[in-house]
């Protein structure tokens, strides 16, 4: 049995999705942004069911121009409206223009998003018109953030919830004897580059260059499309960059869409971690666990990835009484027993050699 036309299934980590829209071009969108991670349905039944609804218009202005609801029991937020096990939340944290309905039951979560897409408030006819051959663009442009609202932060939240684990704004590579190094910092410190950048190594392979997925023992790959600038992409390799697969998908910030030609999905137990950051001169400096446990939270909660998802996390707890675990704590456990380090990068700073020196520094 194979996905409908106008539906896809993703399968992260042991978690089942079902996403289906009447917009084809997202529909294609997500299945070439998941890509390796595409599963046949009926293989087994889905934790999450997720679908998107496209309305050509400006945004409903309330519950019940939104969705046909008159009647509620809880309004635990100004935005957001729960009866029972099933809840609706209008202007989405940093996303206006999209709304959501979401219920749980016995187990499955059920999740309707609905974009708005609009010009302006007023002359929506002419805006249209003047900008007619650019609205394939324009709906295209926020594909992206659907993505993540309807099929990655839905799966993260029950990884989160119900298998133990825990969403990091991190990036981690393989080495070729084995185990994981993980690399912490804030958004825009280096560590996509970096990570990307040890790919030049045929025997390294990546788990993530953004987000990963801990527990107290091992580090699991969050799999996302890299997203590299010209400037990232000059300073990689060549090697590395024939091991990065582009995809034709262009980004805020003139970055481009990669997919590594292969990805660590097992779980993985750290060998070193390194809280990175660009400098002048570049510095490899010994930190205690708990030094790195602290920078590595506050580089994740600088990064919006992280910051939305647990919004509509605590979101979706409200109607299934959940909650994650100690992050903290199991942090301190997962690197406890590893090596950590304040990694310094100079513009000159090679990959491998960075990768050399952490790995002989904890060994």
């Amino acid at each position: 049995m194979e996905a409908s036309e106008g539906q896809v299934c993703v399968a992260l980590h042991g978690v089942r999705l079902v996403l289906s829209s009447e917009s084809p071009e997202f529909i294609r969108y997500v299945k070439m942004a998941m890509k390796p991670f595409l599963t046949q349905p009926g293989t087994a039944p889905p934790n999450i069911v997720s679908e998107l609804e496209w309305v050509e218009g400006p945004v409903a202005g309330d519950l019940g121009e939104a969705f046909g609801v008159r009647s509620w029991d809880r309004r635990p937020d100004r935005d957001v409206f729960v009866a029972g096990r099933r809840l609706w939340w209008l202007r989405v944290d940093e996303f206006p223009p999209f709304h959501v309905s979401a219920s749980w039951d016995d187990g499955r979560l059920t999740v309707t998003g609905r974009y708005y897409f609009h010009l302006g408030r007023n002359w929506e006819w002419l805006r249209r018109l003047r900008h007619r051959r650019r609205l394939p663009r324009l709906r295209a442009h926020r594909f992206s953030t659907l993505l993540y609202y309807l099929v990655y932060y839905p799966i993260v939240w029950y990884l989160t919830r119900f298998e133990g684990l825990h969403l990091m704004h991190g990036a981690a590579v393989s080495p070729p004897d084995g185990g994981a190094v993980v690399f912490f910092g804030m958004p825009g410190c280096g560590k996509s580059t970096l990570a990307a950048s040890l790919l030049a190594d045929p025997e390294v392979r990546l788990l993530s260059d953004n987000l990963i997925l801990y527990d107290a023992r091992s580090v699991a790959a969050c799999p996302e499309l890299l997203l590299l600038d010209r400037a990232s992409l000059d300073r990689l390799p060549p090697t590395a960059q024939e091991r990065l697969l582009p995809v034709a998908d262009r980004r805020v910030f003139e970055r481009d869409a990669f997919r590594p030609q292969e990805t660590v999905m097992e779980r993985v137990s750290p060998r070193a971690a390194a809280c990175v950051g660009r400098a002048t001169r570049g510095e490899l400096r010994r930190l205690s666990a708990e030094q790195c446990v602290r920078y590595a939270l506050g580089g994740s909660r600088a990064a919006k990835e992280v910051r939305r998802f647990e919004t509509m996390a605590s979101v979706l707890d409200l109607i299934a009484a959940s909650g994650g675990g100690d992050s903290y704590a199991d942090l301190m456990r997962l690197l406890s027993d590893s090596p950590c380090y304040e990694l310094w990068l100079s513009a000159g700073d090679d990959g491998g050699g960075v990768l050399e020196r952490l790995l002989a520094e904890a060994d």
